[in-house]
């Protein structure tokens, strides 16, 4: 499993092993693309091992999609943390509905 590289908690992603390249191809084609609790399941093979690369493939240690994503997802910790960094996003807005008396 994936781990953040300061906090040391899971970062949504893992890495899986299977027995044989058939079983690996079929997960591949009937997990990608489904869903668990509400988030899209996205199947890639590993690039394969690289020192400094045990917490992440990206640059500040989380995943390289993960990084230059522009919505903001609670889930996720927010936005990017390229995006965060660069402070080109705005936070959502959030209003508060007061019905008015009629």
């Amino acid at each position: 499993m994936g781990l953040d590289k300061i906090k040391k908690t899971p970062c949504g992603f893992c890495f899986v092993e299977y027995y044989s390249r058939a079983d690996a191809e079929n997960a591949m084609r009937y997990i990608s693309g489904t869903r668990l609790d509400d988030r899209m399941i996205r199947t890639d093979w590993d690039a394969g091992f690289k020192e400094g690369r045990q917490y992440g493939r990206g640059w500040s240690g989380g995943q390289v999609r993960d990084e230059y994503r522009q919505d903001y997802d609670a889930g996720r910790g927010g936005y990017g943390k390229l995006a965060q960094n660069q402070s080109v996003v705005k936070k959502p807005h959030h209003e508060k509905f007061t019905p008015s008396a009629c």
